[in-house]
């Protein structure tokens, strides 16, 4: 049975009222089985997020070298320059030390606060979407967001990213009633929600100021004066905060050169000069759409597909709720000038906190083609829709089962560690280092017996000569690998002796060789 009513504007952001027709028998529109789906979708993220958690994977070389740091420090101490050219938000450093404090420095306990953080994402993204997006928009934005490969993976690693993008849902929850035209004490709430985000997330200051514009533009448009100060007054706040936080914590970050080189071909130019700087914003922007944005997946990779589809959801909110339109755009914007002021990279796991974003828009848009092609091909639309969520979904799954950056070094170092004879040595491959030292600090092998490794990727040369004064009975270890460099290493000792003993797990190995 079809039931027709007028729908009108929640206040003056919300699109102008319009006859819309509901489908009672339709489950997407009874608010109660509604609630249930989106339940049962946060349930289903929950679940994948714990399944990360608990499988047994060992620190990676990233993680290894962050807790090396909160292992080795006192809580004062890690509002200094951290070790290994790491780089984390103080309140997330913090965050994570009193788990470990409370659980120990198991693998774990490591994790804890990400995991956390990002089951807190999930449900507020659940929150803000229900409250931004029509009902099946919403259920698709929460489906999306709860099978997110990379946010899946994030939430069970020893780093702030997962927490970025949940600071992220967090300041668009704080900030909803406010974008649609309420007041009082939401400002209040915002501008702490703000003052806080930012010593907890270090790309919390690009979706404030998306945030922000869209705030401050509404009030202009609108010419409300009390609210454009009310807005300034709230943006103030956050700059103040984010000014102690820089001097105190950031400024030293943003002077490590090595960051900066390893980072160098993430850095937008500024102003683009030519058509290949035009190409490399393209090729960026639907990166970011396949990883981490979680388009990307084996099965049929989408990336560039759900790009177009963000446009089509700009639109659409640009349509209907326009100052959320440009609080999500804005930080888009902002961080393309800071990768052009060589202040902020575009790649990877560094843009995991504009993934809620960016499936809101996906999702909005995924929606209103979905809306537009139902009536003329039903099998179509819903085809559309399945294969935007299944190439998510297998990529999940095919994560989970087989765990990207997995380095399994601590079993390898437990067989060395049985097999090892007094005048053995241990040779580590730089790229081990980290890992082993976190792996080895509770039962160290005779200090005298281990050589660290050092990196020299534009000098082939200097490993052959780490190599060459190597005598006895030496383990060669070995996690992430960098190019064919552990195929050449091996090839040297090869041939000088066959090993004796290999010891192999995933992407991690010790070779034992009896050198003369």
């Amino acid at each position: 049975m079809d039931t027709t009513k007028l729908a009108p504007p929640a206040n003056r952001f919300q699109p102008t009222p319009k006859t819309v027709t509901v489908l009672v028998s339709d489950p997407v529109q009874q608010p109660a089985r509604r609630t249930a789906l989106l339940l049962a979708l946060v349930c289903v993220g929950v679940g994948l997020r714990l399944t990360a958690l608990l499988s047994d994977r060992c620190l990676w070389i990233d993680e290894a070298m962050l807790a090396l740091n909160l292992v080795d420090r006192t809580p004062a101490q890690l509002l200094g320059k951290l070790d290994y050219n790491q780089g984390a938000p103080v309140g997330f450093l913090l965050a994570a030390k009193a788990g470990i404090s409370a659980f120990g420095p198991g693998a774990w306990a490591m994790r804890l606060v990400p995991f956390l953080a990002s089951v807190a994402g999930l449900v507020g993204f659940a929150f803000v979407a229900r409250r931004l997006l029509p009902a099946g928009a919403s259920l698709l934005a929460v489906g999306l967001f709860a099978v997110s490969p990379h946010l899946v993976t994030y939430a069970a690693e020893c780093k702030q990213y997962a927490s970025d993008a949940a600071i992220a849902v967090g300041l668009f929850a704080a900030a909803l009633g406010l974008l649609e035209g309420k007041g009082g004490w939401r400002w209040a709430g915002l501008a702490a929600a703000g003052a806080a985000a930012v010593w907890f997330s270090h790309p919390s200051v690009f979706v404030l100021g998306g945030i922000g514009t869209g705030l401050l533009v509404s009030a202009l448009v609108e010419r409300d004066r009390p609210r454009f100060f009310a807005a300034g007054g709230t943006v103030a706040t956050w700059l103040v905060s984010f000014a102690a936080c820089y001097f105190l914590c950031l400024k030293q970050l943003g002077g490590n050169k090595y960051l900066t080189d390893y980072w160098a071909g993430h850095f937008m130019s500024l102003p683009p000069k030519g058509l290949g700087d035009l190409a490399w914003l393209v090729d960026h922007w639907i990166a970011f759409f396949t990883t981490p944005g979680g388009f990307g997946g084996a099965l049929v990779p989408l990336g560039g597909f759900a790009a177009v589809l963000s446009l089509v959801g700009l639109r659409e909110f640009a349509r209907t709720r326009w100052a959320v339109a440009v609080a999500l755009v804005t930080p888009a914007v902002l961080v393309l000038l800071a990768s052009g002021l060589q202040k902020y990279p575009i790649g990877g796991r560094l843009m995991l906190f504009m993934t809620p974003l960016a499936v809101l828009l996906v999702a909005r848009g995924a929606w209103a083609v979905f809306d537009g092609l139902s009536e003329r091909n039903a099998f179509a639309a819903r085809a559309l829709l399945a294969l935007l969520v299944l190439s998510p979904v297998w990529a999940s799954f095919e994560f989970l089962k087989q765990p990207p950056r997995s380095e399994q070094l601590a079993p390898v170092l437990e067989r060395v560690r049985s097999e090892f004879r007094p005048g053995d040595r241990v040779f580590v491959y730089y790229g081990a280092v980290p890992a082993f030292t976190f792996y080895t600090r509770e039962r160290p092998f005779p200090a005298e017996a281990v050589t660290l490794g050092a990196e020299h990727r534009d000098d082939p040369a200097a490993y052959r000569g780490e190599l060459a004064g190597l005598r006895g009975r030496v383990w060669y270890v070995v996690s992430h690998r960098h190019g064919t460099e552990e195929a050449e290493a091996l090839a040297v000792l090869d041939a000088r002796a066959r090993p004796a003993r290999e010891v192999k797990q995933t992407g991690a190995a010790a070779y034992l060789y009896e050198l003369e």
